[in-house]
Protein backbone atom coordinates (compact mmCIF):
# COMPACT_ATOMS: atom_id res chain seq x y z
CA UNK A 1 0.00 0.00 0.00
CA UNK A 2 1.31 3.43 -0.99
CA UNK A 3 0.59 6.07 1.64
CA UNK A 4 -0.08 9.44 0.01
CA UNK A 5 -0.56 12.81 1.70
CA UNK A 6 -2.73 15.20 -0.32
CA UNK A 7 -2.84 18.96 0.21
CA UNK A 8 -5.60 21.00 -1.38
CA UNK A 9 -8.08 18.12 -1.07
CA UNK A 10 -11.06 20.49 -1.09
CA UNK A 11 -10.06 22.24 -4.33
CA UNK A 12 -11.20 21.22 -7.79
CA UNK A 13 -8.20 19.01 -8.57
CA UNK A 14 -7.84 17.56 -5.09
CA UNK A 15 -11.52 16.71 -4.75
CA UNK A 16 -11.62 15.16 -8.24
CA UNK A 17 -8.76 12.69 -7.81
CA UNK A 18 -9.72 9.04 -8.19
CA UNK A 19 -6.59 7.06 -7.39
CA UNK A 20 -5.90 3.30 -7.59
CA UNK A 21 -6.95 1.10 -4.67
CA UNK A 22 -3.32 0.47 -3.75
CA UNK A 23 -2.95 4.15 -2.86
CA UNK A 24 -4.32 5.28 0.49
CA UNK A 25 -4.94 9.03 0.57
CA UNK A 26 -4.79 11.22 3.66
CA UNK A 27 -5.96 14.83 3.16
CA UNK A 28 -4.00 17.63 4.81
CA UNK A 29 -4.99 21.26 5.23
CA UNK A 30 -1.97 23.56 5.09
CA UNK A 31 -3.82 26.69 6.08
CA UNK A 32 -2.46 28.03 9.33
CA UNK A 33 0.32 26.18 11.15
CA UNK A 34 -1.38 23.06 12.53
CA UNK A 35 0.09 20.91 9.73
CA UNK A 36 3.59 21.56 11.05
CA UNK A 37 2.98 19.24 14.00
CA UNK A 38 1.87 16.31 11.84
CA UNK A 39 4.20 13.34 11.45
CA UNK A 40 5.03 12.92 7.76
CA UNK A 41 7.30 9.92 8.24
CA UNK A 42 4.69 7.27 7.40
CA UNK A 43 3.99 8.71 3.94
CA UNK A 44 5.60 7.54 0.72
CA UNK A 45 4.56 10.56 -1.31
CA UNK A 46 3.00 14.00 -1.09
CA UNK A 47 0.84 15.50 -3.83
CA UNK A 48 0.81 19.24 -3.28
CA UNK A 49 -2.36 20.55 -4.91
CA UNK A 50 -2.92 23.43 -2.47
CA UNK A 51 -2.29 27.00 -3.52
CA UNK A 52 -3.89 30.04 -5.10
CA UNK A 53 -5.15 28.67 -8.39
CA UNK A 54 -6.23 31.65 -10.46
CA UNK A 55 -4.45 34.69 -11.82
CA UNK A 56 -5.34 38.16 -10.56
CA UNK A 57 -4.05 41.35 -12.21
CA UNK A 58 -4.06 43.08 -8.82
CA UNK A 59 -0.41 43.96 -8.02
CA UNK A 60 -1.21 43.73 -4.31
CA UNK A 61 -1.56 39.96 -4.77
CA UNK A 62 2.16 39.47 -5.53
CA UNK A 63 3.11 38.96 -1.89
CA UNK A 64 0.26 36.52 -1.33
CA UNK A 65 1.17 34.46 -4.39
CA UNK A 66 4.78 34.26 -3.23
CA UNK A 67 3.85 33.35 0.35
CA UNK A 68 1.30 30.67 -0.56
CA UNK A 69 2.54 29.21 -3.85
CA UNK A 70 6.27 29.37 -3.16
CA UNK A 71 7.21 29.82 0.49
CA UNK A 72 4.55 27.48 1.89
CA UNK A 73 5.31 24.89 -0.81
CA UNK A 74 9.00 24.85 0.15
CA UNK A 75 8.19 24.67 3.87
CA UNK A 76 6.10 21.55 3.26
CA UNK A 77 8.77 20.03 1.03
CA UNK A 78 11.56 20.69 3.54
CA UNK A 79 9.54 19.00 6.30
CA UNK A 80 8.78 16.08 3.99
CA UNK A 81 12.45 15.66 3.16
CA UNK A 82 13.51 15.78 6.83
CA UNK A 83 10.95 13.15 7.76
CA UNK A 84 11.78 10.68 5.00
CA UNK A 85 9.03 11.14 2.41
CA UNK A 86 10.36 9.77 -0.87
CA UNK A 87 8.37 11.74 -3.46
CA UNK A 88 6.99 15.28 -3.70
CA UNK A 89 4.58 15.97 -6.58
CA UNK A 90 4.13 19.66 -7.33
CA UNK A 91 1.32 20.98 -9.51
CA UNK A 92 2.85 23.86 -11.41
CA UNK A 93 1.42 25.61 -14.48
CA UNK A 94 1.97 26.28 -18.16
CA UNK A 95 1.87 29.94 -17.17
CA UNK A 96 5.54 29.76 -16.11
CA UNK A 97 6.12 30.25 -19.86
CA UNK A 98 4.02 33.41 -19.91
CA UNK A 99 0.46 34.32 -20.81
CA UNK A 100 -1.28 33.18 -24.01
CA UNK A 101 0.07 34.78 -27.17
CA UNK A 102 -1.83 37.55 -28.89
CA UNK A 103 -4.64 36.10 -31.00
CA UNK A 104 -3.27 35.05 -34.37
CA UNK A 105 0.30 34.57 -33.17
CA UNK A 106 1.46 30.95 -33.21
CA UNK A 107 4.39 30.26 -30.90
CA UNK A 108 4.35 26.67 -29.55
CA UNK A 109 6.16 26.10 -26.26
CA UNK A 110 9.14 23.94 -27.19
CA UNK A 111 12.01 22.37 -25.23
CA UNK A 112 14.18 25.43 -25.93
CA UNK A 113 11.48 27.89 -24.76
CA UNK A 114 12.72 29.47 -21.52
CA UNK A 115 10.27 30.06 -18.66
CA UNK A 116 9.30 33.72 -18.69
CA UNK A 117 6.39 34.48 -16.36
CA UNK A 118 4.43 37.63 -17.09
CA UNK A 119 2.76 37.93 -13.71
CA UNK A 120 3.24 37.25 -10.01
CA UNK A 121 1.27 34.02 -10.15
CA UNK A 122 3.56 32.51 -12.77
CA UNK A 123 6.64 33.77 -10.98
CA UNK A 124 5.53 32.19 -7.71
CA UNK A 125 5.14 28.82 -9.44
CA UNK A 126 8.54 29.09 -11.12
CA UNK A 127 10.24 30.12 -7.88
CA UNK A 128 8.69 27.09 -6.16
CA UNK A 129 9.93 24.81 -8.96
CA UNK A 130 13.48 26.11 -8.60
CA UNK A 131 13.39 25.76 -4.82
CA UNK A 132 12.12 22.19 -5.05
CA UNK A 133 14.83 21.17 -7.50
CA UNK A 134 17.43 22.49 -5.06
CA UNK A 135 16.02 20.15 -2.39
CA UNK A 136 16.05 17.04 -4.56
CA UNK A 137 18.25 14.04 -3.75
CA UNK A 138 18.21 10.36 -4.62
CA UNK A 139 16.10 9.77 -1.52
CA UNK A 140 13.80 12.77 -2.04
CA UNK A 141 12.46 12.90 -5.56
CA UNK A 142 10.49 15.77 -7.06
CA UNK A 143 7.98 15.44 -9.91
CA UNK A 144 6.77 18.75 -11.35
CA UNK A 145 3.64 18.86 -13.52
CA UNK A 146 3.33 22.04 -15.60
CA UNK A 147 -0.39 21.84 -16.13
CA UNK A 148 -2.25 23.48 -19.04
CA UNK A 149 -5.94 24.40 -18.76
CA UNK A 150 -7.62 21.76 -16.59
CA UNK A 151 -11.26 21.04 -17.30
CA UNK A 152 -13.92 18.69 -16.04
CA UNK A 153 -17.29 18.75 -14.37
CA UNK A 154 -17.33 21.40 -11.66
CA UNK A 155 -14.25 23.24 -12.91
CA UNK A 156 -13.94 27.02 -12.80
CA UNK A 157 -12.00 29.58 -14.79
CA UNK A 158 -11.53 29.86 -18.54
CA UNK A 159 -13.35 26.66 -19.52
CA UNK A 160 -16.47 27.64 -17.56
CA UNK A 161 -16.56 31.08 -19.16
CA UNK A 162 -16.08 29.58 -22.61
CA UNK A 163 -18.84 27.02 -22.04
CA UNK A 164 -21.30 29.73 -21.01
CA UNK A 165 -20.36 31.91 -23.99
CA UNK A 166 -20.67 28.99 -26.40
CA UNK A 167 -24.20 28.21 -25.29
CA UNK A 168 -25.38 31.83 -25.41
CA UNK A 169 -23.79 33.26 -28.55
CA UNK A 170 -25.86 32.87 -31.73
CA UNK A 171 -22.68 33.18 -33.83
CA UNK A 172 -19.17 32.23 -32.73
CA UNK A 173 -15.83 33.19 -34.33
CA UNK A 174 -14.11 30.48 -36.35
CA UNK A 175 -10.51 31.18 -35.45
CA UNK A 176 -7.33 29.14 -35.76
CA UNK A 177 -5.74 29.17 -32.33
CA UNK A 178 -4.16 26.30 -30.41
CA UNK A 179 -4.63 25.44 -26.75
CA UNK A 180 -3.21 22.52 -24.83
CA UNK A 181 -5.73 21.12 -22.36
CA UNK A 182 -5.90 18.31 -19.81
CA UNK A 183 -9.08 16.57 -18.70
CA UNK A 184 -9.31 16.10 -14.94
CA UNK A 185 -9.79 12.31 -15.05
CA UNK A 186 -6.70 12.00 -17.25
CA UNK A 187 -4.78 14.13 -14.75
CA UNK A 188 -6.06 11.89 -11.97
CA UNK A 189 -4.75 8.80 -13.79
CA UNK A 190 -1.39 10.51 -14.29
CA UNK A 191 -1.04 11.45 -10.62
CA UNK A 192 -1.91 7.90 -9.60
CA UNK A 193 0.74 6.51 -11.93
CA UNK A 194 3.37 8.93 -10.65
CA UNK A 195 2.54 8.12 -7.03
CA UNK A 196 3.21 4.44 -7.75
CA UNK A 197 6.27 4.92 -9.99
CA UNK A 198 7.89 7.64 -7.84
CA UNK A 199 9.88 9.29 -10.64
CA UNK A 200 11.66 12.62 -10.69
CA UNK A 201 11.42 15.13 -13.51
CA UNK A 202 9.45 17.97 -15.04
CA UNK A 203 6.49 16.95 -17.18
CA UNK A 204 4.14 18.80 -19.52
CA UNK A 205 0.95 16.71 -19.60
CA UNK A 206 -1.86 17.34 -22.08
CA UNK A 207 -4.72 15.63 -23.88
CA UNK A 208 -3.20 14.66 -27.20
CA UNK A 209 -3.18 17.41 -29.83
CA UNK A 210 -4.03 21.05 -29.06
CA UNK A 211 -7.54 22.27 -29.79
CA UNK A 212 -8.84 25.60 -31.04
CA UNK A 213 -11.37 27.60 -29.05
CA UNK A 214 -13.76 27.10 -31.96
CA UNK A 215 -13.42 23.30 -31.71
CA UNK A 216 -14.07 23.41 -27.97
CA UNK A 217 -17.14 25.60 -28.43
CA UNK A 218 -18.54 23.29 -31.12
CA UNK A 219 -18.06 20.22 -28.91
CA UNK A 220 -19.74 21.91 -25.95
CA UNK A 221 -22.74 22.98 -28.02
CA UNK A 222 -23.12 19.46 -29.41
CA UNK A 223 -23.53 18.14 -25.87
CA UNK A 224 -26.50 20.45 -25.38
CA UNK A 225 -28.12 19.78 -28.74
CA UNK A 226 -27.29 23.30 -29.88
CA UNK A 227 -25.99 24.13 -33.33
CA UNK A 228 -22.79 26.17 -33.13
CA UNK A 229 -22.80 28.63 -36.02
CA UNK A 230 -19.23 29.74 -36.68
CA UNK A 231 -17.88 32.26 -39.15
CA UNK A 232 -14.46 33.48 -40.22
CA UNK A 233 -15.98 36.93 -40.79
CA UNK A 234 -15.38 37.62 -37.08
CA UNK A 235 -11.70 36.60 -37.26
CA UNK A 236 -10.42 40.12 -38.10
CA UNK A 237 -12.16 41.52 -35.02
CA UNK A 238 -10.69 38.78 -32.85
CA UNK A 239 -7.23 39.51 -34.23
CA UNK A 240 -7.71 43.27 -33.72
CA UNK A 241 -8.75 42.92 -30.08
CA UNK A 242 -6.70 39.82 -29.34
CA UNK A 243 -3.65 41.46 -27.80
CA UNK A 244 -5.15 41.95 -24.38
CA UNK A 245 -7.86 41.00 -21.92
CA UNK A 246 -10.47 38.34 -22.32
CA UNK A 247 -10.05 38.04 -26.10
CA UNK A 248 -6.36 37.18 -25.69
CA UNK A 249 -7.17 34.66 -22.98
CA UNK A 250 -9.87 33.06 -25.11
CA UNK A 251 -8.27 33.10 -28.56
CA UNK A 252 -4.53 33.34 -27.97
CA UNK A 253 -2.25 30.33 -28.25
CA UNK A 254 -0.99 28.40 -25.22
CA UNK A 255 0.28 25.22 -26.79
CA UNK A 256 2.86 22.59 -25.91
CA UNK A 257 4.81 21.44 -28.95
CA UNK A 258 4.70 17.64 -29.48
CA UNK A 259 8.33 17.25 -28.40
CA UNK A 260 7.79 18.85 -24.98
CA UNK A 261 8.66 16.23 -22.31
CA UNK A 262 5.61 14.32 -21.11
CA UNK A 263 5.19 11.38 -18.78
CA UNK A 264 6.19 8.19 -20.64
CA UNK A 265 3.23 6.06 -19.53
CA UNK A 266 -0.14 6.50 -21.19
CA UNK A 267 -2.50 8.21 -18.75
CA UNK A 268 -5.09 9.41 -21.29
CA UNK A 269 -8.17 7.39 -20.38
CA UNK A 270 -10.53 9.67 -22.31
CA UNK A 271 -10.23 11.35 -25.70
CA UNK A 272 -11.29 14.94 -26.33
CA UNK A 273 -14.86 14.22 -27.38
CA UNK A 274 -15.53 11.87 -24.44
CA UNK A 275 -13.93 14.31 -21.98
CA UNK A 276 -16.15 17.17 -23.15
CA UNK A 277 -19.25 14.98 -22.94
CA UNK A 278 -18.36 13.93 -19.40
CA UNK A 279 -17.65 17.53 -18.43
CA UNK A 280 -20.95 18.72 -19.83
CA UNK A 281 -22.90 15.92 -18.18
CA UNK A 282 -23.67 13.67 -21.13
CA UNK A 283 -21.72 10.75 -19.65
CA UNK A 284 -21.45 9.57 -16.06
CA UNK A 285 -18.14 9.75 -14.23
Amino acid sequence: MTELLLTGASGFIGSSLRLPEEIRVTPLSVRGDAWKSMDFSRFDAIVHAAGIAHVSPNPDMAGTYHAVNCVRTLEIAEKAKREGVGLFVFLSSIIVFGAPTAAGTHAPIAPDTPPRPENAYGQSKLDAENGLRALETDAFRVAILRLPMIYGRGCKGNYTRLAALSRKCPVFPKFDNRRSMLYIENLSALIGQIALDRPSGTYHPRDGKPRSTSEIARAICACHGKRCVQTRLLAPAVRLMGGRGIVRRAFGDQEYAPEMPDYPSNYRLFDFESAIRRTEGDEKW
